[in-house]
């Protein structure tokens, strides 16, 4: 395994240092953690670690003026460097690559690039899970929606509990319900215990509510199997996507089902009693101002578009970003966006009813011209219809009409500001 080689971890985020820090360790590496830039350039200068894992954006002392400290000491000059961030400009990357700086990864991570960097700086043999797999989840309304395809990886899938973890909170959702999609996949004798961790997960969430996760799968196999773990035995497995939508999206079955987990007394007087829409807005502005705050740090390098016929929707956006430092450009249609496509685009705010090119038309144009940029829908539908429709095409992260600051910026961070 990794030996006795330390590797010093400098990052804002605790949850992204737990994560990290467990990752290495479980390759035999000794961990150092620092929440800041102060912190890490002290720990650096007196531990020497055989390598340095930084994010870009620190707090106290910059990354720039730390590489600076770290050049001009003997003793650390020589250790090498992995920035791990969300997207910084061209110039920002070209003047690391002055400081040893040997590699830099954007956020989220992908942990082959990642294990691949750290048997070639510190010579380390690792184990990974190398089934081919893809997860990804997001929150739309009070529904998580994870997906998992190709193959069942056990490094991925614990993943994804720090991805939940950090998705949840951006959203301040305590109690979330699950729709897990499971597509092609095969299941072999092996994947069976991984299957088994992924359902343990999500129903950790939920704080033991099995009914709470909803699974869609057309394979007999994964049905069957989940039919047999006894933990899990009532829980939904349909086929369609109608079908497991039924009781997520179901206002009396959703009744039902908060009125199992509020207390009696909140039941009775009401969700929306005085006390308890002060709390509510309370928290949204807190939720608002944390966001805002972060984006500031880290969003000044964002280009976002705003797709959309209706003035009053371009303006909420517009102004939502106006304080973060983000460029937003707005197009009136699907027809002078694609043909003013901007370079480097991060983020698409996209209506699905346009004049001269509609949402469907343009995301099609962008599929053919190989555009992988993150996209958002703007929906006016209801929410089982906006779900329905926007799975169908593929669309993992919509917002639905009226608009409001707070789920933007909410989306935002869920779109280009994760860590996992």
């Amino acid at each position: 395994m990794g030996g006795s080689k330390s590797v010093l971890i400098i990052d804002e985020s605790t949850l992204f240092r737990d994560y990290l820090g467990s990752l290495l360790e479980s390759a035999g590496l000794t961990v150092i953690k620092a929440s800041n830039g102060v912190d890490g350039a002290g720990k650096l200068a007196y531990q020497r670690p055989d390598l340095v894992i930084t994010d870009y954006y620190l707090s106290q002392k910059d990354l720039v003026s730390l590489l600076r400290t770290k050049q001009a000491d003997v003793t650390t000059s020589a250790i090498p460097v992995i920035v791990i961030s969300n997207k910084i400009s061209k110039e920002k990357l070209l003047e690391l690559t002055k400081f040893n700086v040997r590699k830099f990864f954007t956020k989220p991570l992908k942990l082959d690039l990642l294990w691949a960097a750290l048997v070639e700086l510190l010579g380390i043999q690792v184990q990974v899970d190398p089934t081919p797999c893809i997860v990804d989840a997001h929150m739309n309304e009070d529904i998580v929606f994870v997906e998992l395809a190709l193959g069942f990886n056990l490094d991925k899938i614990n993943l994804l509990d720090f991805k939940l973890t950090e998705l949840l909170q951006i959203h301040r959702v305590e109690l979330p319900k699950f729709l897990l999609l499971l597509s092609n996949l095969e299941l072999r004798e092996t994947d069976k215990p991984k299957l088994r961790r992924l359902l343990e997960i999500l129903v950790n969430f939920t704080r033991g509510r099995v009914k709470w996760v909803k699974v869609l799968t057309q394979s007999p196999e994964v049905k069957a199997t989940i039919r047999s773990f006894w933990e899990y035995g009532e829980m939904t497995v349909a086929d369609t996507l109608d079908k497991a939508m039924d009781d997520l999206t179901d206002k009396a079955k959703v009744d039902e089902m908060l009125k199992e987990t509020l207390p009696q007394k909140v039941t009775q007087e009401g969700l929306l009693g005085e006390e308890t829409s002060f709390a509510l807005r309370f928290d949204q502005d807190s939720a608002l101002t944390e966001l805002s705050a972060r984006l500031t740090t880290e969003g000044g390098d964002l280009t976002i578009a705003v797709v959309d016929d209706d003035f009053i929707v371009q303006e909420i956006v517009k102004n939502t970003f106006l304080a973060v430092g983000c460029q937003v450009l707005t197009f009136d249609d699907g027809r002078s966006f694609v043909q003013h496509l901007p370079a480097d685009l991060d983020l698409v705010f996209l209506d699905l009813m346009m004049p001269n090119m509609n949402g469907f038309e343009v995301m099609e144009k962008l599929k053919e011209q190989g555009h992988d940029v993150p996209i958002i829908i703007l929906s006016a539908l209801s929410r089982r219809e906006t779900v329905l429709r926007a799975m169908g095409y593929g669309i993992k992260s919509y917002i639905t009409k009226p608009l409001r600051p707070d789920e933007i910026l909410k989306k935002t961070m869920e779109s280009v500001g994760a860590h996992f």
